[in-house]
């Protein structure tokens, strides 16, 4: 896959509506749970940040939220900001090819996400973690998003 020239033209891998399925990731305090999802990433005007919604079941609890997500020149990083039913939160973030493999990698103060895109581009495979006691990441998520 090769990458676009400019970090806007890159989010284009995004773009789309995608199904995401997985489970989260079992814990002493509560049994694994599945993740059913759809992802829509959209541009906005200008092309150059685009609009994520989200519409999620974690097991049995929604969760609806919307991000924006933009070049920070300045950051010479990705950065986004979600609001949604389960909180608040931002990322900086990362979308480059490593060993001929597009990889999105973003990250929070409190939990962080790695997927790798198939050959194709259709397919994103992806783990979320979680920091624990301010010192430890632990496993949260493993999910895979479909472009429909």
């Amino acid at each position: 896959m090769t990458p676009p020239r400019t970090e806007h033209e890159r989010l284009e891998a995004l773009v789309g509506r995608w199904r995401t399925e997985g489970w989260t990731s079992e814990t002493a305090g509560a049994p694994a749970a599945r993740v059913e999802a759809v992802d829509v990433y959209e541009w906005l005007p200008g092309r150059l940040a685009l609009l994520h919604t989200v519409d999620a079941h974690v097991g049995e609890e929604r969760i609806e939220g919307a991000e924006i997500v933009g070049w920070d020149p300045a950051r010479r990083a990705y950065v986004t900001q979600y609001f949604g039913t389960d909180g608040p939160n931002s990322y900086e973030a990362s979308l480059v090819e490593e060993d001929g493999v597009l990889v999105w990698s973003m990250r929070s103060r409190v939990d962080r996400f790695i997927g790798t895109f198939s050959d194709d581009g259709n397919t994103i495979i992806g783990q979320w973690g979680h920091l624990v006691d301010d010192e430890k990441w632990q496993p949260w998520m493993t999910i895979t998003l479909t472009k429909l």
